[in-house]
């Protein structure tokens, strides 16, 4: 397969991924269908297709896919969570549990498995093992906001609302704007007639937005290129909670996407006061700075973002880049040549992104052995 074909497959897997996470499930599913087309027996991409059918209510098909893909794929626990929740949604709650105990019998702290083994036997009505795996989930990952939720509503639905309250504040430490646990803690607090508590946790569970959400929703809106809707999307984020680091970086990628420079400088300004440790986010901010013309305070954003990661590719580019543009040929041919000793992770800018940034640092190596004639 071509280098051509592979970069096609990905587009339309990350394009079906995006819609999917709009909601566009139609659109999700003519992406994904598409790539099939291209690689019609690539497992993950037939996976992609049940998760699609799955999250369009179409459950028959999506386990269709998913019991085919169980004789083909060797690393089957996530495949069997996935079974179990088809037949969950299909309330069929003994093939649930079947096939969930499957996937921990493979990765038995596997946390998403574990959660869906707490979701079935709560619906059986077995609440101390349903409260087993989520305690079991929680001592693996102990700010699982899903964890943390289902352990307060079944604390409250055995009457225990002290105690549903302690998981509901839990989650509400980390997500102090999330609606659905904001309108359980109401309901607790009614249950123990405390009225202001349960005021005040309804009245914020109507008068704000679930960031995350929203900050999701911008990301998905950014990979199709919908930039103007995506930076709406981060900003009514951001009006629920403006110390979320990650959405003001996520906007200022899509202002400086739109030329809307000043204002993505500002995006970024603010994700590394908020988030002194994203490298990512020092290094778009010198991106940025160096397209205002500021190149020394973009050199100083490089270097942050080094100091954090030094085998950081992109900022060793950028750099170069900086010094070239300020007549620092020696230099910026000594950034150059260290961007190409540290070839990022695939999973870190790989593929098509560095094949590239490595074209680019190549020719301008080239170019600047002819400035200083070697």
């Amino acid at each position: 397969m071509t280098k051509s074909i592979e970069s096609q497959i990905k587009s339309l897997k990350l394009e079906a991924v995006s819609y999917k996470k709009l909601e566009d499930y139609s659109k999700a599913e003519s992406s994904i269908l598409k790539a099939l087309e291209l690689k019609p027996e690539d497992n993950s991409l037939n996976h992609e297709l049940a998760k699609i059918f799955f999250k369009n209510g179409k459950y028959s098909d999506c386990l269709e896919i998913l019991l085919i893909l169980s004789d083909k794929i060797k690393r089957r626990h996530i495949l069997f969570k996935d079974i179990a929740m088809c037949y969950y949604k299909m309330n069929e709650m003994e093939k649930s549990l079947e096939a969930v105990q499957h996937s921990l019998s493979e990765n038995p702290d596997n946390t998403s498995s574990l959660y869906v083994e707490g979701l079935i036997q709560k619906e059986l009505g077995n609440f101390q093992q349903s409260i087993s795996s989520f305690t079991k989930l929680l001592k693996l990952d102990s700010e699982n906001r899903d964890a943390l939720y289902q352990l307060g509503k079944i604390n409250h639905q055995r009457g225990r609302y002290r105690e549903a309250l302690e998981s509901f504040d839990k989650v509400l430490e980390f997500r102090p704007r999330d609606n659905e646990v904001l309108k359980a803690k109401g309901i607790s607090h009614d249950e123990l007639n405390e009225y202001a508590e349960a005021s005040e946790a309804l009245k914020k569970s109507i008068n704000v937005d679930d960031e995350i959400v929203f900050n999701d929703r911008g990301v998905a809106l950014s990979r199709l290129g919908y930039n103007h809707k995506a930076i709406d999307s981060y900003r009514r984020a951001l009006a629920s909670n403006p110390k979320y680091s990650i959405c003001w970086f996520n906007l200022g990628k899509a202002l400086f996407r739109v030329g809307d420079l000043k204002d993505a400088l500002t995006a970024f300004q603010t994700s590394t006061e908020l988030n002194p440790n994203n490298r990512s986010a020092w290094n778009n901010r010198g991106v940025t700075l160096r397209q205002l013309n500021r190149l020394e305070e973009s050199l100083d954003c490089y270097e942050r973002a080094l100091a954090l990661k030094e085998e950081y590719a992109w900022a060793w580019h950028n750099k170069g880049y900086a010094l070239e543009l300020l007549d620092r040929p020696r230099e910026a041919l000594e950034s150059y040549s260290t961007a190409l000793n540290h070839k990022p992770d695939s999973r870190e800018h790989g593929g098509a992104e560095w094949a590239k940034l490595k074209k680019d640092t190549e020719d301008a190596i080239v170019r600047l052995k002819k400035t200083i004639g070697e």
